[in-house]
Parts: C-alpha cells; structure tokens; sequence
C-alpha cells in the first residue's frame, strides 16, 4: 500500500515559493472549531488552520467539517486549532484549489466536478448507475482506491491529500415533466456537474447546463433548466424541493469530494500534529453517514415524499444502457480506463461487503 503523504516529497522546494504557511489568520468569517476536551495542560504551541467550504454551516458538509475539526483539536490536546470559513466566505465552490494553492486558506473542501479536466482519475466514481448507494460506501472505496493504486497520484500531486469521499445519491429533479420514459428527457435542459455526468445527461438525449450551486434555485424557478442531477444533500441545503415538482429516484450517481492541504502548511506541522492531524482524516469516513442520514431525511419530508418515484423495470433497463454507454465513452477516453475502472469496481463491490 501507498503511503498517504504523496506531496511530502515536494515540500521542501514549495517552501520558498509559498508565502503563506501553517497558521495563516484571515479573519474567520465562518464556523469555528474549538477545542472539545484532551489534555487539560495547555499546549506548548497553538498551531491554527484555515478551513474553506462552499455549503452552509447548518448543511451535512458544515456537520461533517466541525466533527472532524473536533475531534482533530480534541485529539491534540488543542495543539491544532481548526478554523471552518462555511458558505463560501473565504472561496466560492470554483476558488477553493488555488485558495489552497497559494497558501489563502490551509486546507479545502470541495467538489473535483468543478475543475473540469483537472482530476479525471476521480471520475470513475462520477459514473451513474455503480453499485454506490451509500455516501459510507463511495466514500471507503474511493478512499481505498486512493491508497491502494497509484492512479491517481499525478492529480493530487500538488497537494498533502487529508481525505477524499462521496456524497449521497443524486435523483434527476424536474420541475414541470415527470418522466416515465428515458424518452421523456429527449431536449430538456438539465444541470450537472462537469466530467461523466455530463456525457450521462447527452446519453439521456438532453442538454447538460453548468450554473453555480447558488443560482441552480433561481434558474430553475425562472424555467431557465427544466431540471438537475444534484445530491439530496444540496436538494435540502439549497431548497430546491421547493421548486422542483418530481424526483426520478433511481440510482443515478454520487459526487465526489476532496480534503486537500497546503503541502508548506502541511510541513510547518511538528511530526505530532501531523500525525494526528492524517490519522484523524483518514478516519473520516465514519461522519460520511451524515449524507446518508441527509437523504433518509430529505424523501421523508413532506412535500418531497410524495413527488418521489420510480421507473418501470423496461425503462429502468434503457437508463442502465444510457449509463453503460457513458461507462463505455470514459473508458475509451481515459488512459488505462478498463484498468481503473475494474479497480475501482472491485473497491465499491468490497466496501458494499
């Protein structure tokens, strides 16, 4: 098995070119984390991070990122102190890697599908209709994967990778049209994310549109898309239960997510706080129920329960062969993509044991 640290190596030259290092103080104009419990001597050093991610506080992502922040802090005796900037504050959902990069913030959350191209390995968890129905589940065989293959250490080499996971499944949202029949989709307008999901939605017969998070409401309120593929998580964040009239509730697919840090501020650490700090993250996976939890809660509300529904098993049949071409398109495009992709299967099959 790898090691974790795959950026360790090119720290000493980032040294001199970074500005910012381990405990950078913007002014923390989100969440914050404090210290919940440890050791009752006060540590030696303080050592604060810097935290961005582009949800609101009182979402399943602002849940997970104060859990892990606790228990970071709590595990180092207050040594490290984590500072979560929530809603964007600090960067938007398309800013957060050079916010990490250029040393503005110490670690970030969020999502690859925003970066179009620059992590094409992940992808393979972007496909639909893979046996991931769990956020626990995508997010232990991603997260495997990471460790066990060497695939994806060319995208990730800028950074000290802390954790990478998944969300919860994403249902195609409609607001007008109820589709019964793969056919039914044939011209709609519907947003998705970058990578394999929007080749899906071009398999679907219908046009794949790009929008910020923030604007999928109000664009879909105003007719300017007919629908979305988005995870209940952001259907419930962002209130689109609201605007939207059906929820397709197959299985469609799950987003993926990164925690990357800073590889000066990374190396700033003492080799305690590290330590901590990468044992703590890896462990992450267990907050990942919170989407899980998100989702069991979002079907159940009134006023999406009863928009929910299914196809029938002949049309389901033709949604599972739009998938398999997309499956089919990635794999011819990706260098090595019968191999990852077979990887990354027998990861999602072990996790699902």
């Amino acid at each position: 098995m790898k090691k974790r640290v795959v950026s360790v190596l090119i720290c000493a030259a980032m040294v001199a070119a970074l500005a910012a290092g381990c405990g950078s103080d913007p002014a923390p104009t989100g969440g914050s984390g404090e210290a919940a419990g440890g050791d009752t001597a006060k540590p030696d050093k303080v050592y604060t991070l810097q935290v961005t991610q582009h949800d609101p506080e009182a979402s399943s992502t602002g849940e997970f990122l104060n859990n892990w922040a606790a228990e970071v802090e709590e595990k180092s005796g207050g040594a490290i102190d984590i500072i979560v900037h929530h809603g964007g504050s600090i960067a938007g959902p398309k800013d957060s890697i050079d916010a990490v990069l250029n040393g503005t913030v110490d670690i970030a959350w969020g999502l690859q599908s925003f970066y179009a191209g620059q992590f094409p390995v992940t992808e393979v968890f972007m496909l639909p209709c893979i046996d991931i129905t769990q956020a626990t589940v995508g997010s232990e065989a991603i997260w495997n994967f990471y460790n066990n293959y060497d695939y994806m250490d060319a995208e990730y080499a800028n950074y000290h990778v802390l954790f990478l996971h998944t969300n919860c499944q994403s249902p195609i949202s409609t607001v007008d049209k109820k589709i019964e029949a793969v056919s039914d989709l044939k011209g709609m307008a519907l947003r998705g994310n970058s990578g394999p999901p929007v080749t899906f939605i071009g398999q679907l017969g219908a046009s794949a549109e790009a929008c910020a998070i923030n604007d999928l409401y109000s664009n879909l309120d105003k007719g300017v898309y007919d629908g979305c593929i988005t995870d209940w998580h952001a259907i419930e964040s962002f209130k689109l239960y609201e605007t939207v009239n059906y929820f397709l509730d197959e299985n469609i697919g799950v987003s993926t997510y990164f925690m990357l840090m800073n590889p000066n501020s990374y190396a700033n650490l003492p080799a305690d706080p590290q330590k901590i700090l990468d044992e703590v993250s890896a462990d992450a996976g267990k907050y990942t129920d919170t989407w899980d939890e998100c989702e069991a809660r979002v079907k159940a509300m009134d006023g999406v329960a009863e928009k929910l529904y299914k196809l029938s098993d002949a049309e389901r049949a033709n949604l599972e062969a739009a998938a398999q071409a997309t499956k089919d398109a990635w794999i011819a495009a990706t260098p090595d993509g019968q191999a990852i992709y077979e990887a990354a299967m027998a990861e999602i099959e072990a996790a699902n044991k």
